[in-house]
């Protein structure tokens, strides 16, 4: 592939030509039959660009693999062992990274002839996104609109809840708590944001004394958390408030630590694919339940029940942190 070759394609899928894109692009040296492995783009690229490291060469592959410039072909995941040792297909899903038994039609191939090799073997490797991954992206999608549509807290137990604004860096917050617990952590795009502010500074009732005490912890706890302070808040939260699959996912939520992240699929069972997406897009209680560090496998959502802008910070807070 020719130099002016290569700085046409990168433009003209709005990539920046850089020294390393063309090195890599020009070690396949125009020639559409060649299969070679990171290590060997490595070895070819560094002729042109001594200085290119590994880390820049895998990246680049990827990049221009999901660009759509390559074709990846082949398994970079650990080698995996199931009991199952009849003849069947498989099937990766690119997201959760998961291997599934499917009939895709390989039974049909191992028998076939192939002039000029001789087949002693055939694999059948299918990829692209699971239902799991899929139902869970719904859920996710559902859950983060309705933040936007509907109120989380019902007009009918509005009545038993103290609210406090708290700052933060993403904006004003508003907390509502009951005596029982943390039940409301809103956005100013929530839709029942309007309705948790007229609680606040309303008149102070002795029945409110404990939720009182509640905002009030919360509210050091979201100051120490943008403050730094990697531990995570450990106020009570009324559980009232949430659907009971929304709870089995949610707590463990709770569980995932500081500047990590936990694909969906390993939060646990009691809930289905979609009801755990629909409670992490729909969480009432957001950076207490600090849902922004769930993944869905290697893909890290652009879906958030703050928003993408608010995802991205809070992401990108921690990994600073």
């Amino acid at each position: 592939m020719q130099t002016e070759d290569v700085a046409q394609l990168l433009r003209a899928h709005d990539l920046r030509v850089t020294p390393q894109r063309r090195a890599i692009l020009q070690a396949f040296r125009g020639r559409g039959d060649e299969h070679l492995s990171a290590e060997e783009v490595l070895a070819r690229a560094s002729a042109a660009v001594p200085e290119i490291g590994r880390g820049t060469v895998y990246a680049t592959l990827a990049e221009l693999a999901e660009m759509g410039l390559l074709s990846a072909f082949g398994n970079q995941d650990v080698i995996r062992y199931e009991t199952n040792l009849e003849p069947h297909d498989h099937f990766r899903c690119r997201v959760c990274l998961r291997i599934f038994d499917v009939e895709f039609g390989g039974e049909e191939l191992r028998g076939r002839p192939l002039e000029g090799f001789v087949v002693e073997h055939v694999l059948v490797m299918a990829r692209g996104i699971c239902g799991s991954c899929m139902d869970y992206h719904r859920g996710l999608a559902d859950g983060a609109e309705s933040m936007l549509s509907r109120a989380i807290v019902a007009e009918d137990a509005v009545d038993e809840l103290a609210a406090v604004v708290v700052p933060s860096p993403l904006g004003d917050l508003i907390a509502a708590a009951s005596n029982e617990g943390i039940a409301r952590v809103a956005f100013t795009e929530h839709a029942d944001y309007a309705t948790l502010t007229a609680l606040c500074g309303g008149r102070r009732r002795r029945s409110r004394a404990a939720a009182r005490e509640h905002l009030a912890a919360l509210t050091g706890s979201i100051d120490g958390y943008f403050g730094g302070e990697h531990m995570n808040a450990v106020d009570e939260i009324d559980w009232r408030f949430f659907q009971p699959a929304a709870r089995l996912a949610l707590t463990a939520v709770r569980q995932i630590a500081w500047a990590t992240t936990l694909s969906y699929d390993r939060l646990g069972d009691g809930f289905t694919p979609y009801e755990c997406g629909l409670a992490i897009g729909s969480n009432p209680t957001p950076i207490l339940i600090p849902c922004h560090r769930v993944t869905r496998g290697a893909e890290i959502a652009e879906l958030y029940v703050g928003g993408l802008e608010h995802l991205r910070y809070l992401q990108q807070f921690e990994v600073a942190g």
